[in-house]
């Protein structure tokens, strides 16, 4: 039995099953996403089974585009827990704006590429949604990650089957996942990525219905309506007069894109995500739509080269490369700073990088943690300032003293 050797840093939200939190790997010097199972699927139940033979099946494999498993096991209470990359990004929405052709292209060529190779191995993940994707900084500007495989879905898919009750996020489901939830194919996941354009492209979704019966309705009988896009403005230059709010357009091209990628049954679908981005971007250009940026801007600016220099009693100050992992403070042997004060806990506080920031968050210490005077709430870190400005935090009653800077 292996004890699950992270220390929480703040809840994600939206696991579907369990407990899902950022979290500090001390012996590694990294930060991982660890998802657990409820108390009650405790280890040797077929919830774990099943949640353990996905984490050792995907914590072998290296998908474009998936985020990765790199380590599961239970901890002395049984809980069966898996740790995962952590992936330093933006939802689709924080960066994809409404009538921005070139990203959701963008998105369905990154996305569609990872079902493709997950539907080649026999995974189908059944409940894509933008939760489930976030966008990470690369060379090229940005590339989608898919962050949940619905590994620890299995729990809610088995009850979900059991009662006759559906499994999967009603906005974003397939009219044969509404029928039979156990029995979907690929198709379902290309319907939901759809679903996902089609909302980033208009700004609403195709079908919102009131109720679950209502939005069954709508999915399994209701016609795909037309997307009506607003024309994307490029002049930044234009009048007041110009820059009134402009009439939707038409784009029977996308539309008739959308009506194929959301058709009612999976076999008038496109037959892969490569097959469907590639459409996407023919329709766009028939329809005068498509505008590829002349220059691609990174997410967030990251950091060139973040410092942060900690400095306990008469002790020379030590200093960090906050690209290097994060850095954890308290009286373990382990912690990359350590203060051997017997009051403090033995992983107290954990500093690390996060969207081109630096943040400073308290780890569930026993007497808690002070930062510039502000009592920091568990699971809600709080930027650095990063002037150099001299700064203490209060680790209970051991003051270190601090400072962040560009080296």
């Amino acid at each position: 039995m292996t004890s699950c050797p992270h220390r929480k840093i703040r809840p994600v939200a939206g696991a579907a099953v369990g407990d899902l939190h950022v979290c500090v790997d001390v012996f590694r010097r990294s930060g991982v996403v660890v998802q657990s199972l409820p108390e009650e699927a405790h280890e040797g139940s077929e919830a774990a089974v099943r949640f353990q033979r996905e984490a050792r099946l995907m914590s072998g494999a290296n998908f474009d585009g998936v985020i990765k498993v790199e380590h599961f096991g239970s901890d002395e209470y049984g809980r069966t827990w898996m740790a995962m990359e952590f992936v330093d990004g933006v939802s689709p929405a924080g960066a994809i704006g409404e009538g921005d052709t070139w990203g959701v292209h963008r998105l369905m060529v990154g996305i569609g590429r990872s079902l493709d190779e997950l539907h080649g191995l026999g995974v189908v993940h059944r409940d894509l949604k933008p939760d489930n994707v976030l966008l990470r900084n690369d060379p090229q500007g940005w590339e989608p990650v898919i962050i949940d495989l619905g590994i620890a879905k299995w729990l809610a898919h088995e009850a979900a089957t059991a009662t006759g009750s559906v499994f999967g996020t009603p906005h974003y489901m397939s009219p044969e996942q509404f029928r039979d939830t156990k029995h979907v194919g690929p198709a379902t996941d290309r319907y939901a990525l759809a679903v996902i354009g089609f909302e980033l492209l208009s700004g609403r979704l195709p079908y919102d219905g009131r109720n679950l019966p209502e939005l069954l309705h709508q999915h399994m009988e209701s016609e795909i309506p037309p997307l009506q896009l607003t024309p994307r403005r490029h002049d930044t230059n234009a009048t007041v007069a110009e820059a009134t709010e402009p009439s939707a357009i038409a784009t029977p091209q996308l539309d008739a894109f959308m009506r194929r990628a959301m058709a009612k049954t999976p076999a008038a679908r496109y037959g892969s995500g490569r097959e469907m981005a590639a459409a996407f971007r023919t329709a766009a250009t028939a329809d005068g739509v498509w505008h590829e940026p002349t220059m691609i801007q990174p997410l967030f600016e990251p950091l060139a080269q973040p410092v942060v220099e900690l400095r306990y009693g008469s002790s020379p100050p030590s200093r960090f490369d906050m690209r290097e992992g994060p850095v954890v403070i308290g009286r373990h042997e382990a912690c990359q700073f350590v203060v051997g004060s017997p009051r403090m806990s033995r992983l107290h506080a954990c500093l690390y990088a996060h969207r081109g920031r630096v943040w400073v968050a308290d780890l569930q210490s026993q007497n808690g943690t002070q930062y510039g005077g502000r009592q920091l709430a568990v699971g809600v870190p709080v930027p650095l300032r990063v002037d150099a400005e001299p700064a203490v935090l209060r680790l209970y009653d051991q003051d270190v003293a601090l400072r962040s800077f560009e080296g």
